[in-house]
């Protein structure tokens, strides 16, 4: 009896260990997967054409500031192709007709993805005054310098895991435009 109570603490002690390294990797597979999702989000900022053929400035570098003037985080202009081939969903508009986040899956196929949300602030960063030059800013850039303007772009994601909200991953892009 005393060895059926001993093995079965042995086991017991082990299935523990197990389960919890299980969690341990997947929260760094989904975390791996969330630094790769921003940081691809990221590279879309820094590397596509910011324009149209009409010269109309792209929805992902579109400086995210609200109707009262104030920085936000939006979902607007990012896309993403999930792990399954279907696309990122961005959330229903919120009241000053905006997307406030944009849904991707992490994960593969072969488990339960967990959705996650992305959102960008982009705003211009400070030039034109000498008194703080290359702070970001909510002041429009494009009035003073035609020949373009420099934006920094700040991508974060957030999921949940085991019933909470994992840390925010973020990733701060600058690029100049156009």
């Amino acid at each position: 009896m005393v060895a059926t109570v001993l093995l079965s603490t042995m086991i017991v002690s082990i299935l523990a260990v197990l389960i919890g390294s299980y969690r341990v990797a997947a929260k760094a597979r989904l975390a791996d997967h969330a630094r790769y999702v921003i940081k691809s989000l990221a590279d879309q900022f820094l590397t596509q054409q910011a324009t149209d053929t009409g010269g109309n400035i792209l929805p992902l570098f579109i400086p995210t500031v609200d109707p009262s003037g104030n920085l936000t985080a939006l979902g607007d202009g990012m896309t993403w192709v999930n792990s399954d081939g279907t696309s990122g969903t961005p959330a229903a508009l919120n009241i000053n007709h905006q997307i406030p986040s944009y849904s991707v899956l992490l994960g593969d196929t072969s488990g339960a993805p967990v959705t996650a949300n992305v959102t960008r602030q982009v705003q211009w960063v400070d030039s034109k005054y000498p008194g703080a030059p290359g702070n970001p800013t909510l002041i429009n850039q494009s009035d003073s310098m035609p020949a373009g303007f420099v934006l920094v772009g700040t991508f974060k994601i957030t999921y949940p895991f085991l019933g909470q909200t994992a840390t925010p991953l973020t990733i701060t892009a600058v690029r100049a435009v156009p």
